[in-house]
């Protein structure tokens, strides 16, 4: 793998990107939305522990999962391609002469794939990232060209898995909880409402709706949709060969139509499009959450006009290139690249904790103690304003016996008792709050922030 850095702001490139495996990349806003994104568009989006939208990954499903943000192009009527890759045709020539040219680019919480094939005269470029302006969803920009030197006929179909419930239940009641699957189509894509959630805090009303909905940046609805995964991939299919896109008796439905107990799909057809050599077409596709039907459409649906995506994907880029606000000279125009991924490490870790990618899923969410002031540590040098209030805060999580709550909550100063009852005390955690007050006391001078009141945390465990 050789990546090579575009400007001074860490955007890079990488040919051939899926020739490396285990890469994957972090698409994530501070609305909440956690997601993970392979050069095939493989991975996964959730909100936490109990709220997947796609199907949780580890590192090894990165190679053994079918499942992915699939979009497929029906060329002529009888060639199905896969704008993404994943496909079994194209796959099984990656070690060829003939493997499709690839590219990626990347920068902060953003992500595009370019794919050309010269066999169909079609190239696709997509971009992936989540709105820093919080609403919960992923935003996935297609747009297809006619490289070609004749006329392109093409019918669109987008299919995303839906998941819909908690990681719990990868291997603990996966069939069970898919019957609970309420499941319908808008006239822009399927939404998935389980009736009942079911994992550690046990049987309960589900409070969270999930969605893909679809349309071309001119304003242009789907026309079908494929809500069921099993009607999709059909008798002896699969992701990477559905029998839909070849077998006309399998026939997408309209909008307004429901379907319960199944595995979902955002399956979405558009109409055929017809383009010129040179010409090209633009789809959105978003990906999103909410606690209502209502919330998670009004959310998901502000992104189908080329000017709304557009406009968010360059302040997302801005909001994110400003974060990231120390600068390195070092001669070494790599390193000093490399250096501003070191800086925003710190801000993944406080939005994904250490949980939530595919090599970083230890524990079930959250951060832990040390996170909490190590990244302290960083802001003190990227963004010093308000290090007091979260120091005092940090602090709240300290016991009156000197041992700390190890589970930190959402909100700042919010923490939560060791998991499962077990009384544990780690030999370090002591020193992490001494050496980040000492550094902000010797940056600032303020030395009153010792003598501010402040609560200790408390919890039932009374015997270490």
């Amino acid at each position: 793998m050789e990546y090579v850095y575009l400007d001074r702001d860490g955007t890079f490139g990488l040919k051939d990107p899926e020739l490396t495996s285990y890469l994957y990349f972090p698409i994530a806003n501070e609305g909440g939305v956690l997601s993970s994104i392979t050069p095939t568009l493989g991975g996964d989006s959730k909100m936490g522990q109990n709220t997947f939208l796609l199907e949780p990954v580890s590192s090894e499903n990165l190679h053994n999962n079918k499942s992915s943000r699939n979009f497929w192009c029906l060329i002529d009527d009888n060639k199905a391609w896969s704008a993404t890759g994943k496909s079994a045709k194209q796959e099984s020539k990656l070690f060829t002469e003939n493997k499709e040219e690839t590219y990626l680019e990347a920068g902060f919480m953003w992500h595009k794939v370019s794919r050309v094939s010269s066999q169909y005269g079609i190239r696709s470029d997509i971009i992936s990232f989540a709105p820093y302006t919080r609403e919960k969803v992923e935003l996935m920009v297609l747009t297809l060209k006619n490289i070609g030197d004749k006329k392109l006929s093409f019918t669109p179909v987008a299919a995303i898995p839906l998941y819909g419930r908690s990681a719990d239940n990868i291997r603990d009641h996966r069939h069970v909880t898919s019957l609970l699957h309420r499941v319908s189509t808008t006239d822009r894509g399927v939404v998935i409402n389980p009736t009942l959630t079911f994992d550690e805090r046990g049987h309960q009303k589900n409070q969270v709706f999930y969605g893909v909905f679809g349309g071309s940046d001119k304003g242009e609805k789907p026309v079908g949709f494929y809500p069921c995964a099993a009607d999709f991939i059909g008798e002896g299919g699969s992701f990477e060969n559905p029998r839909a896109l070849l077998d006309s008796s399998i026939e997408p439905v309209k909008a307004g139509h429901s379907i319960d107990g199944y595995e979902a799909l955002g399956g979405i057809r558009f109409e055929r499009a017809v383009l010129q050599t040179g010409e090209e077409k633009t789809y959105v596709i978003t990906l999103g959450y909410g606690s209502s039907e209502k919330e998670l459409r009004e959310s998901a649906e502000k992104f189908f006009n080329e000017t709304s995506w557009k406009t968010s994907l360059k302040d997302t880029k801005k909001y994110w290139k400003d974060s990231v606000n120390i600068g390195y000279a070092t001669g070494s125009s790599d390193f000093d690249n490399w250096m501003k991924w070191v800086n925003f490490q710190p801000m993944l870790r406080r939005i994904y904790g250490c949980s939530f990618l595919p090599h970083h899923d230890y524990g079930r969410g959250g951060r832990g103690w040390r996170d909490l002031w190590q990244d302290c540590l960083a802001l003190l040098l990227m963004n010093p304003t308000g290090v007091r209030d979260m120091l005092i805060s940090n602090f709240g999580g300290v016991r009156i016996d000197g041992t700390n709550a190890t589970i930190i909550g959402d909100g700042q100063g919010e923490f939560i008792a060791d998991r499962n009852n077990i009384t544990r005390v780690w030999m370090d955690h002591g020193v992490w709050p001494f050496i980040t007050t000492r550094l902000y006391i010797m940056q600032s001078g303020d030395l009153e922030v010792l003598l501010k009141d402040n609560y200790y945390f408390k919890d039932p465990q009374a015997v270490r």
